[in-house]
């Protein structure tokens, strides 16, 4: 008989306060919009900058695709012009896809226009807050 495997548990708080929020209670609307995202390189003091595509979005999370392989388990996505932030962990990694969970539940009426949009790059150049949804939070 051989012994149980390990379970391997994620070695960061973010992470593992992601995890806990596992069950989906928000249903996930399809969305091919880009959104910058930004992070800190491991070992390197200075802030670096990619692009997500989001495939599918929901008020806890979202799953995205990204060209860059070396996305950390940790970074915010930016709204706009930097006028809003969202941190996420990544959960799991499959196929090239990040499966994301937002660190604050995000508003619905953000979330529904956020998944509406039919220009990819709405997102990644200065917006008006009032049309998303988000006047109280900018």
């Amino acid at each position: 008989m051989s012994a149980p495997t390990p379970i391997k548990t994620p070695g960061n708080y973010l992470t593992k306060f992601a995890l806990e929020q596992e069950n989906r209670k928000w249903e996930r609307r399809k969305c091919a919009v880009l959104v910058n995202i930004i992070f800190a390189l491991k070992g390197i003091r200075r802030i670096s900058k990619a692009q997500l595509r989001v495939l599918n979005i929901s008020e806890g999370g979202l799953l995205a695709t990204s060209r860059r392989p070396d996305i950390p388990d940790h970074f915010y996505i930016s709204i706009g012009d930097d006028q809003y932030h969202i941190g996420c962990a990544v959960v799991s990694r499959e196929n090239g896809a990040l499966h994301v969970r937002f660190l604050r539940e995000q508003p619905t009426v953000f979330i529904n226009v956020f998944a509406s949009l039919l220009d990819p790059f709405a997102l990644l150049e200065e917006i008006r807050p009032a049309l998303y949804g988000l006047e109280n939070e900018v």
